[in-house]
């Protein structure tokens, strides 16, 4: 019996590690060591992502990739504002991109934790936080959509840093204008903040391309039958069919679906798919479908190799995505725009985010955006193609950023 309980208990110990590290709310083990000698202070930096459900695949990296540039910062020996040397603690929360979850863990890491500074992925949570961010004055740092309604000159706080769906469909479908003569398209979104964003960000690009967007298409996150929605699509006899804001998942079997359904025409996962989950998902009928990543599956350059080698010190080299690459430098960018501020007064570093450029795995950043939301609140990233050829994913090439679009 006393076995039984030591065993059990052993178990416990187990899940709950397991539960902090993968899922729920848990802090991301710093291995920095605390810097010795003078004044210290510690800040806890939040990171509100989906680790379970559909869309983990777009949340686990994130939340790894941000933890990763705060861990950087650390080991550095921190930063100083003032006489006080200030390390990064990294608290993570899992919203399962449910808008009420991210509105609780964000309560929890305002009342609870203390904290400052957060990143918030999804649309739709950042949307159902705004009001506790903007009567915290907490600066945000989101790999979000939701457009203009999050990004605009009354929210200057409130910050996107990932990859703008803008200069994905500007880069992106200017390629398949030329290389697969796609005049007309059809646009599936999940039918949420983040999913209406998405559809103003097609209809914006379309315009200034030339091309018809001859459908529009609402699903519930989760819906796994996608044929009706999908008969609807192919009846309006678009050249291409791309799914925008859907979750990775979800957007290769919309894929495989609509292949099944006999679509011939070009099809493209347009927002920072797994090429390897969409080919096991969508099996042959991944073949010839056109991929828009974050960054290259591996390594092209010496910042990049620095990075994934970091990676895999810590976790399964298997485990590596692409959506990785743009938050590595999250932390390192706020941390620099302080220390230039030397303050804490948000709308001071939001002031010199607003300028700041700095290097990254994808070369010199900065946030733009003034001419589609008014204000330069959205980081301005290099999106990469690939193309599914023999049931592999092939590197086409990562565009330069349209800067005419958004500035």
């Amino acid at each position: 019996m006393q076995k039984k309980h030591r065993l059990s208990a052993i178990l416990m110990v187990i899940a709950m590690l397991l539960a902090i590290s993968i899922g729920g709310c848990g802090k991301a083990k710093d291995p920095a060591p605390t810097p010795v000698g003078g004044k210290t202070e510690v800040l806890k930096f939040g990171i509100i992502s989906y680790l379970t459900g559909p869309a983990a695949p777009w949340g686990i990296p994130n939340y790894r990739s941000i933890s990763m540039g705060a861990w950087k910062v650390n080991e550095k020996g921190g930063f100083k504002v003032g006489d006080t040397t200030y390390t990064w603690d990294v608290v993570v929360y899992d919203s399962k991109y449910i808008p009420a979850e991210g509105v609780s863990a964000l309560n929890r890491f305002i009342y609870d934790d203390k904290g400052q500074f957060i990143a918030i992925g999804g649309g739709a949570v950042v949307a159902a936080g705004l009001p506790l961010l903007k009567e915290n004055e907490i600066l945000s740092l989101n790999f979000a959509g939701g457009g203009s309604m999050i990004t605009n000159p009354g929210n200057p706080l409130v910050f996107r840093y990932n990859p703008s769906i803008e200069v994905m469909y500007a880069s992106f479908l200017s390629y398949l204008q030329k290389n697969e003569n796609v005049k007309t398209f059809a646009v599936i979104n999940p039918d949420d903040e983040t999913g209406q964003s998405g559809a103003e960000a097609a209809r914006l690009i379309a315009g200034q391309l030339g091309m018809t967007i001859v459908a529009e298409e609402y699903f519930e996150r989760g819906t796994a039958e996608l044929s009706p929605l999908l008969t609807r699509v192919i009846a309006s006899n678009p050249d291409l069919i791309e799914t925008s804001y859907t979750d990775p998942a979800t957007s290769a079997l919309i894929l495989k679906q609509a292949r099944e359904l006999g679509y011939k025409g070009t099809i493209l996962l347009s927002w920072g798919p797994d090429p390897r989950q969409v080919i096991q998902i969508a099996g042959v009928h991944a073949n010839g479908a056109y991929l828009a990543i974050a960054g290259p599956e591996e390594p092209q350059n010496s910042a990049q190799q620095e990075i994934y080698t970091r990676f895999i010190e810590r976790w399964p080299a298997k485990e590596f995505d692409p959506n990785i690459w743009p938050h590595t430098e999250l932390v390192p960018a706020l941390t620099a725009a302080i220390e230039k501020a030397q303050s804490f007064d948000p709308y001071k570093i939001a002031e010199v985010l607003e300028s700041q450029e700095w290097d990254s795995p994808a070369g010199t950043l900065a946030f733009g955006g003034s001419k589609v939301f008014g204000i330069k609140r959205q980081l301005l990233w290099p999106m990469t193609a690939y193309q599914v050829k023999d049931g592999k994913p092939v590197f086409i090439e990562t565009f330069e950023v349209p800067r005419e679009i958004l500035d």
